[in-house]
């Protein structure tokens, strides 16, 4: 499995992209509205950089499932298994559900 494997795996299966991208894109046109107004993004910028923001999530993640010495080397399917058997599609939506990205 590769970073857009995993991203569209997640995407069809999960909530997680939907709560995090609209909290991005919340906390990407607050970060523009305070530019001064020369400076100021357009709404393709603004989301570009919402949908960075998830990529950078996404490779993340792959990084850590790609370090798990049981995925090694396997095809997508024993990805796919350890997702499930981890749940963790559940604690990402959890995870997304709790974020604050204000704080950063």
């Amino acid at each position: 499995m590769n970073t857009d494997d995993l991203d569209e795996y997640i995407k069809e299966n999960s909530k997680a992209y939907d709560i995090f991208i609209e909290k991005a894109r919340i906390n990407q046109r607050e970060k523009n509205a305070t530019r001064a107004l020369n400076k100021r993004y357009t709404n393709e910028r603004v989301e570009d950089e919402a949908q960075q923001m998830w990529r950078n999530i996404i490779k993340h993640l792959y990084g850590k499932l790609h370090s798990e010495p049981k995925l090694k080397d396997r095809s997508p399917i024993y990805w796919v298994d350890f997702i499930l058997e981890n749940d963790l599609l559940e604690s990402l939506e959890n995870s997304m559900s709790d974020l604050d990205l204000d704080e950063n």
